[in-house]
């Protein structure tokens, strides 16, 4: 505040003067110290705008992080869902096979606890010979198939040629009889017995 030197006058004008005078010199040290403020009032606006766009750049890069996390959080909802389906399509498939693996077990469980002792006593009488020879056989079998074609009617005249064979038979053993009746056989037998030993 400025002070003005004493001035002699006296009364209430000089009162008002000086009290003008005073009030007119707050007034030009407050008009002096507002460009101060002022300048100070733009630096801390100008402080204050650089934080709001630090934190509204902050926030941005908040924002497209979260819409990343968000994104991927979709992707793996849809995948957990593709999973959640191809478990359930798993899961029926079981239950069918489990239904058909149950079905089988009630049919061929009294034919296998039936099966099982004369399995048993089977394999403890194989030996590995014959379970290799039983291999051979098996991979004979087309083979012999082919050829039960050709002999089977073969196999068929045989029971028509079973009663001509046992004549036949009898015809021979009946001409050997007479044969060895007749003079003089024996001598001519034996004779051809010692020319075959010298042969």
């Amino acid at each position: 505040m400025i002070s003005l030197p004493a001035l002699p006058l006296v009364g209430p004008a000089a009162g008002m003067a000086r009290a003008l005078v005073d009030r007119t010199a707050d007034t030009v040290l407050f008009a002096v110290s507002v460009p101060g403020r002022v300048e100070a009032l733009l630096d801390t606006a100008e402080t204050l705008v650089a934080r709001v766009d630090g934190v509204v750049t902050d926030a941005a890069a908040a924002v497209s992080r979260a819409a990343a996390v968000i994104e991927s959080t979709t992707q793996v909802v849809e995948e957990a869902a593709a999973t959640a389906a191809h478990a359930k399509q798993v899961i029926e498939s079981a239950g069918a096979s489990t239904d058909v693996a149950g079905e089988l077990l009630d049919t061929y469980a009294p034919l296998a606890k039936q099966a099982a002792p004369l399995a048993s006593q089977f394999l403890d009488e194989l030996s590995p010979d014959e379970v290799r020879a039983a291999i051979l056989m098996l991979d004979q079998f087309p083979e012999l198939s082919q050829r039960m074609v050709g002999l089977m009617p073969v196999l068929a005249t045989l029971e028509t040629v079973g009663p001509e064979l046992h004549e036949l038979l009898e015809v021979a053993k009946d001409v050997r009889q007479a044969i060895t009746g007749m003079p003089g056989f024996n001598f001519l037998f034996r004779r051809g017995e010692d020319k075959a030993q010298d042969d």
